[in-house]
């Protein structure tokens, strides 16, 4: 068994002190904690979500575009809004074409306007995760469509959330 002897030795009528300090429990925990370490290292890696601003699109440290000019898509049980100001928001209801006329709404704001780089969305409290993820996706089929291949739909358009 590995150890380190400690001779106090004894000079002076004084009693020896030895003791011995045991080496395998330090080396165990030593490994532990690297073994732990180095999992650790790997699942930062894993769980990281590469994110790119697209071309284009406002840096981070640069004023938000005007207030009215902003696409806002609100989310809430009840349904969508869609608009750019309080008195051009159009209601969307909850039902089995909610999505076809976001599709719709979104694909003639688009058209109207086709230097429109942000959407912005704000999703109530009560609103699931996953109808937020639909609204991000119809974004991204809206402003992909009609681009061909090579051009990623990230770099057309930047979803913002309020």
């Amino acid at each position: 068994m590995g150890g380190v002897s400690v001779d106090s030795g004894g000079k002076g009528g004084r009693k020896s002190v030895d003791s011995n300090v045991n080496m395998v429990p330090m080396i165990d925990l030593l490994i532990s904690v690297i073994a732990f370490l180095l999992m650790t290292a790997v699942w930062v890696q894993t769980g990281q979500l590469q994110a790119s601003q697209p071309r284009g699109a406002p840096s981070p440290d640069s004023q938000p575009q005007p207030q009215e000019d902003q696409l806002k898509v609100m989310v809430n049980p009840s349904g969508l809004r869609v608009g750019t100001t309080a008195t051009d928001m159009r209601d969307i209801a909850n039902g089995p074409h909610k999505i076809e006329e976001l599709r719709t709404l979104l694909g003639e704001r688009h058209r109207n306007n086709a230097q429109q780089r942000e959407v912005w969305i704000q999703p109530d409290s009560a609103v699931t995760y996953s109808d937020i993820i639909e609204v991000m996706d119809v974004i991204y089929e809206v402003w992909g469509s009609g681009h061909g291949p090579q051009q990623r739909v990230s770099d057309m358009v930047t979803i913002r959330f309020l």
